[in-house]
């Protein structure tokens, strides 16, 4: 947009405003003057109310939340092999499986002919040191008689350092020997754990949220097979308010609703409380969990919660009192005065039972109209018939 039609567009956008507040407020205007006229018409002095004082009580307070239910843990599958060949999936997506349950294997004919040579040079390496040994024994025991003979005088010095030499050629060839055999040990050993990643297995309970890869595919490092979801707990990720943020504590309950199940109430923990405030939204992560080992709950709903943050005391009428201005979500309730009806504008906190919260409009012991609001208008005459609510609050 024109950086110059910005200030012509905002003065549109403000006079359609202005001009719906008008047609509201004349609307709800006209409303007022039939009902004033009708009530004339009717010869009637006054109209019969009943009556509810507005008292300061006990409210719950409860932070109401939304968000989006998440797994408890997800985990995508990634085979540790790679250029191998999809032999055969033992999976398909919706399916529940255990840690260690099989998900796939795959082409191993390469790796077993490797297993197969590695085992035949350890084998081999075996070999060599028994032959290394053999040898050993026996130039251990012509050292030995060589030596005796050497100090009869009966052989030269030069045949005891030849024995001698033999003989520490042989214990190194042992040495070397016994080397092999670890190094073709290890490279079993190698094989061996290599082997075991052409099977793969779930290494956490859930349920196979999406399978990316079907039987025949080649294998990538970099691209996993499934994704495992697991829904036996899962959490919701919420933000809560700069205001709200004081009131935080671990361990406090909540209640989950979610549209799959009207009316059902699923309990829930706040287990993960943010220990700072993000500047740029003045808000904090809250992290809540929720028990699910029937599966009832899948991650993905939409979730309504409340969040129980403990008694206060607030001002509050009886929800019937409350009558809404037509066209806006703003509140109006009748106070009698000298036995006339006075409409105020209140606004509302939270609704507790049939009783919700005044913020702002009244004052402790006003009284509203709880029944008769519907003939009324501002100004009316009435008979107050009966009073509601007594001793019906808790102090």
């Amino acid at each position: 947009m024109d950086l110059r039609n910005r200030p012509k567009a905002a003065i549109c956008a403000f006079v359609v405003l202005i001009l719906a507040l008008a047609i509201v407020y004349g609307v709800f205007h006209h409303i007022q003057q039939e009902k004033k006229k009708e009530t004339t018409a009717s010869g009637k002095g006054s109209i019969p109310v009943q009556v509810a004082e507005a008292k300061v009580t006990k409210l719950e307070n409860v932070l109401e939340l939304t968000g989006e239910i998440k797994p408890g843990t997800a985990v995508d599958v990634y085979p540790k092999v790679g250029a191998e060949i999809i032999e055969k999936m033992y999976v398909e997506t919706g399916d529940y499986v255990k840690k260690g349950d099989l998900i796939a294997v795959l082409d191993d004919d390469v790796i077993k002919a490797q297993l197969e040579e590695a085992k035949a040079g350890l084998a081999a390496a075996e070999a060599g040191l028994g032959q290394s040994e053999a040898n050993l024994e026996v130039l251990e025991k012509d050292r030995s008689r060589i030596e005796y003979l050497y100090e009869q005088n009966a052989v030269s010095k030069q045949e005891l350092d030849h024995i001698n030499a033999q003989y520490k050629a042989a214990v190194e060839s042992r040495k070397l020997a016994s080397a092999q055999i670890e190094k073709a040990k290890a490279a079993l050993n190698q094989l061996q754990v290599l082997y075991g990643e052409y099977t793969i297995r779930a290494p956490i309970s859930g349920f196979i949220a999406a399978r990316y890869m079907e039987e025949g595919s080649r294998t990538s490092p970099g691209q996993p097979i499934v994704r495992i979801s697991y829904e036996d707990e899962l959490k919701i990720v919420c933000s809560v308010t700069e205001k709200d943020f004081h009131s935080l504590r671990k361990g406090m309950k909540t209640e989950v609703t979610v549209d799959a199940f009207p009316g059902k109430v699923f309990k829930g923990v706040v287990s993960v409380v943010s220990p700072t405030i993000d500047p740029s939204t003045r808000t904090a992560q809250v992290e809540i969990h929720i028990p699910n080992q029937k599966h009832q709950l899948r991650s993905g709903m939409f979730a309504r919660i409340k969040l129980y943050l403990g008694e206060r005391k607030g001002l509050a009428i009886p929800s019937v009192a409350l009558n809404k201005m037509p066209g806006t979500g703003s509140y109006y309730v009748y106070v009698i005065k000298d036995n006339k009806a006075i409409l105020k504008n209140v606004k509302t906190g939270i609704t507790q039972g049939d009783l919700t919260e005044i913020t702002d409009g009244l004052s402790e012991n006003e009284l509203v109209v709880t029944r008769g609001q519907n003939r009324l208008y501002d100004g009316a005459r009435v008979s107050v018939e009966d009073k509601e609510g007594k001793g019906g609050y808790r102090r």
